[in-house]
């Protein structure tokens, strides 16, 4: 099984179900994140903090105060982040359904020079054709992006960008900055030189990365709310995110799923192994 997989696999429903309520708030345009928490084995939530459209800071020490106090998860039960990006003056972005340099900068350094393990999850709106109304509706989808170990990084890195030194990435550094170029228009660019978008699609063909949907097209899930709340007719800069692979196991029509349940959107290393 694929690392994403693995890590995916350990959700509780519960857990799932929490993601796809926080992100039906997309309509609101707020960012949100909860710690993630291994409870003997299986991964829950823990409170939801929000915050604006592209921007969310919270106190850890705060937070987890509060997961503890709301919960009972204890800071060594703490193991990894997640986070929703929703919409953005009512449009989808692709670049919004990837993980930004914010998000993977600090976790890629942390995994290189200590050479250890460290999971990213990011739940974002994504608008498809209903397989049972024919109607656009949209589901929440989530992006798991697994930073193996050292080894694996400087593979996926010379994969990406051949140029780039991986040992000379910084938080500072690999941060991107809105760059004007010659014609006036601007663009993203950091000063190590790293396209992450390019880098996690590497990461992806080592099997580090996975896509799934979680609603599901048969699913018989419960509704994505924002569907009819956001504003119509403003959806400029749909793109695709590879190709849709429908699961070879039949989906159980259910309101709250499991993570074997939940439908494969992409999975890279699939085309590469």
């Amino acid at each position: 099984m694929s690392l994403w997989k693995s890590e995916w696999s350990k959700f509780t429903p519960k857990a799932i179900q929490r993601m796809k309520t926080h992100s039906d708030k997309t309509h609101d345009e707020r960012e949100w994140m909860c710690y993630v928490y291994d409870v003997n084995g299986d991964y829950e939530l823990g409170e939801v903090s929000y915050g604006g459209e592209s921007r969310i800071e919270v106190s850890p020490t705060k937070k987890s105060a509060q997961d503890r106090l709301m919960n009972g998860y204890t800071e060594s039960q703490r193991k990894w982040t997640i986070h929703g990006h929703p919409l953005k003056d009512g449009k989808i972005y692709t670049g919004r359904q990837y993980f930004s340099s914010t998000d993977i900068c600090r976790e890629f350094v942390k995994s290189y020079q200590n050479d250890e393990m460290v999971v990213q999850f990011l739940v974002y709106p994504h608008k498809q054709i209903d397989t049972n109304t024919g109607q656009e509706v949209f589901h929440n989808r989530c992006r798991i992006l697994v930073f193996p170990n050292r080894e694996t990084l400087i593979k996926a890195m010379r994969m990406s960008n051949p140029s780039v030194d991986p040992s000379r990435i910084t938080p500072e550094t690999g941060q991107n900055q809105q760059v004007k170029q010659q014609d006036g228009s601007m663009t993203l660019a950091n000063k190590a030189g790293v396209d992450w978008f390019a880098f996690q699609e590497s990461l992806g063909q080592l099997g580090c990365m996975g896509i799934i949907d979680l609603e599901g097209p048969k699913s018989g899930s419960t509704v994505f709310n924002s569907e009819n709340r956001i504003r119509m007719g403003n959806y400029a800069g749909i793109a695709a995110i590879g190709i849709i692979l429908y699961g070879l196991t039949k989906l159980r029509k259910i309101n709250i799923q499991s993570a074997e349940t939940i439908q494969i959107v992409d999975d890279l290393a699939s085309f590469y192994h």
